[in-house]
């Protein structure tokens, strides 16, 4: 039977190097879920920037909305699975969906949030069936202002949903701050 780890905070707290150290002591065989989407020069620049900094037998798998599907396939074979990052794979999902982000229809807004908890759901099933130790990197978005534009209060909106479902869910999580891992839930 797997587990979930989650791992929060806010952007540049450290979150994805700590899940890497937990990543890194589950065992030798570890998979690497990344989310990310090269979409623009700075954005090539952080996944080049997360490549270097993990281990390279550590095998990587790229999907920007489906995570689920490759902990379900793969993740009987690793002792470890590190899923990095949550918050970007809402922002894919979210994406994916044409919306007039000036006058949204509430609908749209229930659809989107609706697809985006089916990812989350099935991520929580198979990272059980999985047997592996599953942690989950996502930002902490709830501490700032509330944003001006709709589709910014939307995702602000949906992040927190997710990771309160994710933090129900997992065995332990944790909160980053400036590179300090704290335990605020588990053992």
């Amino acid at each position: 039977m797997g587990r979930i780890i989650l791992v929060t905070g806010g952007a540049r707290s450290g979150k994805s190097c700590y899940a890497e150290q937990l990543a890194a002591n589950t065992g030798a065989d570890i998979a690497y879920i990344a989310t990310a989407k090269a979409l623009d020069l700075e954005m090539e620049d952080r996944i080049a920037k997360h490549r270097q900094q993990r281990p390279a037998a550590w095998q990587t798998f790229e999907t920007p909305t489906s995570p689920s599907t490759i902990i379900a396939d793969q993740g009987s074979q690793y002792a470890g699975i590190l899923l990095d990052c949550l918050t970007v794979m809402i922002t894919n999902i979210i994406l994916t969906h044409a919306v007039d982000w000036d006058n949204p229809a509430v609908a749209q807004l229930h659809t989107i949030e609706a697809d985006v908890m089916v990812e989350v759901e099935a991520i929580i099933k198979a990272a059980g069936e999985s047997g592996a130790e599953v942690i989950a990197v996502t930002n902490e978005v709830g501490f700032g202002i509330v944003p001006l534009s709709p589709l910014a209060r939307f995702f602000r909106d949906c992040a927190g949903r997710v990771n309160q479902r994710m933090a129900a869910a997992a065995a332990e999580v944790f909160l980053v701050v400036s590179g300090i891992p704290m335990q605020i839930k588990g053992q």
